[in-house]
């Protein structure tokens, strides 16, 4: 008997994508179109330990049955999944840590930095968001300085790396400015969950057009070229 296949709640779905990066656990691949795929192939189960996003190619894997195929298993997804939520959260993290000691480190002051001593405050002085504007060049720089060693190894994954990580921390200062704007601003989502889909939907757009042929027609440098381009 068929499960009856039911919508992923939209709240979960947008947790789903924001801890994968909107990106397939299992191959990695930026830009790709994604699906959020169920475990236990109960579309009605979201769960979401139950839940996994996979590209269309690696979703096919999952329903393969006989001949040389190897089929995607779940223990498998599982643990690619966990591993990749963990490396994106640790990428995330040292995004916000590069910031904060740049800022910190400069007397600069964010308006999330600034939150405790202003309480209950619906602006933040103009002067404190010309301030931190006015550093972003310089952060920028640095951010650069620091992710070149990796471009100039010529190695796909590590050039890749970089670039999502540099990505990530243009998207930190992002959420930062955000947070001079009014509450509600941004479609009413939090300002990271906002960037982070606008960031998916540019990475998806620059591969479609990098390979009109299909993905997986334009070889490895798609992904780094994919990269560059939505930063």
């Amino acid at each position: 008997m068929a499960r009856l296949r039911t919508t992923v709640p939209t709240e979960v779905a947008a947790d789903v994508l924001f801890s994968c990066d909107s990106t397939c656990c299992v191959c990695e691949g930026r830009g790709k179109t994604v699906q959020i795929h169920h475990l236990d192939s109960n579309p009605s189960n979201h769960r979401i330990a139950n839940l996994a996003v996979l590209c269309l190619e690696c979703h096919n894997q999952t329903q393969i049955r006989g001949g040389f195929g190897r089929k995607l298993s779940k223990e498998l997804i599982i643990k690619h999944r966990d591993e990749w939520i963990l490396r994106v959260k640790n990428r995330r993290q040292e995004a916000d840590r590069i910031i904060v000691e740049y800022t910190v480190g400069r007397h600069i002051r964010t308006p999330a930095m600034a939150d405790k001593e202003s309480q209950g405050a619906e602006d933040t002085p103009r002067a404190e968001a010309l301030e931190y504007i006015n550093s972003l060049p310089g952060l920028r720089a640095e951010l650069l300085a620091s992710m070149q060693p990796e471009w100039d190894t010529g190695v796909t994954l590590r050039m890749v790396q970089a670039s999502s990580g540099y990505i990530e921390a243009l998207s930190g200062i992002l959420c930062s400015l955000a947070d001079f704007y009014p509450k509600g601003h941004f479609r009413d989502m939090d300002p990271d969950r906002f960037f982070a889909d606008q960031i998916a939907a540019r990475f998806e757009w620059h591969r479609l057009h990098a390979e009109p042929d299909g993905f997986g027609t334009g070889g490895t440098i798609v992904n780094i070229v994919s990269g560059i381009l939505p930063s």
